[in-house]
């Protein structure tokens, strides 16, 4: 016969009570990491409600949005932090809500999306539009492509897909002959994407592969001390990547900030 070499004896002693061992578990996992989200944005007052208040006046005037992910503590987020919602994630909301001229009828994608939010809320609020919600991280995506499901409804008349985009040139080139029929972005959103140094230089290249010559790149960005590095890097390799930005809103007490980004002129 023949034994390869991770083989093990075969024990014809049977087992004792000494020879079991227990699974180990650990105490301070939460058996329950998964959470559901829940929108609510009134197109009368361009603000976010919260997803458990019932006031409604008919169904054209709210749009709910709803999302399955994963607690912002848990296990699953420590290892992609794509499977919950941040906080500038909603600060963009409500720069949609108050900006929707801008989404009718366009040509959106979202970069990094996570849990698809912004991208969502983009296919819910606009007429005509076609938006393509992108992540890199395989976990993300399969959670995502539920979300946009669970959101998908007849009476919308923008289309929604969804597809993995890891950042840099040759990637981008490459999803906009096979995702985007060749077709740069009217519109491009993101939100708490700014995480490490690396995925800066990344990220403006695959910007200037998609971002129509007339487009602008909508992103929020929320400041963290325990990110090691802050926006003022961004912005300048923005602008050697060719772009002007300018800060649309702020919120100075939360510390986030909606900056735009537009091809210079030349």
């Amino acid at each position: 016969s023949i034994r390869w070499p991770d083989d093990k004896p075969i024990d014809n002693e049977p087992n004792t009570e000494d020879d079991y061992e227990a699974p180990y578990m650990d105490p301070f996992k939460d058996p329950n990491p998964f959470q559901e989200f829940s929108f609510r944005f009134d197109r009368h007052s361009n603000i976010l409600l919260h997803g458990d208040d019932k006031k409604r006046i008919d169904d054209d005037r709210y749009i709910d949005i709803g999302l399955r992910g994963y607690k912002t503590d848990s296990d699953q987020v420590f290892e992609s932090t794509g499977l919950t919602i941040w906080k500038s994630a909603k600060h963009l909301c409500q720069y949609q809500m108050s900006h929707s001229k801008l989404f009718h009828g366009k040509r959106i994608l979202e970069l990094g999306a996570g849990l698809g939010l912004n991208g969502i809320l983009a296919y819910c609020m606009t007429q005509d539009s076609t938006i393509c919600i992108t992540d890199g991280d395989t976990d993300s995506l399969n959670n995502l492509r539920e979300n946009i499901d669970l959101n998908r409804q007849e009476k919308f008349t923008s289309k929604i897909s969804c597809h993995q985009l890891i950042w840099n040139r040759s990637n981008a080139a490459l999803f906009l002959e096979n995702h985007a029929e060749s077709q740069t972005f009217d519109v491009m959103l993101a939100s708490d994407i700014i995480y490490a140094k690396g995925i800066i230089e990344p990220l403006w290249a695959t910007v200037q592969v998609l971002l129509a010559r007339s487009g602008v790149f909508v992103m929020a960005y929320a400041s963290r001390n325990y990110v090691p590095i802050n926006i003022e890097y961004v912005l300048e390799l923005s602008v050697n990547a060719g772009f002007e930005y300018e800060l649309a809103e702020e919120d100075t007490e939360n510390e986030i900030f909606v900056y735009l980004f537009r091809w210079k002129d030349d």
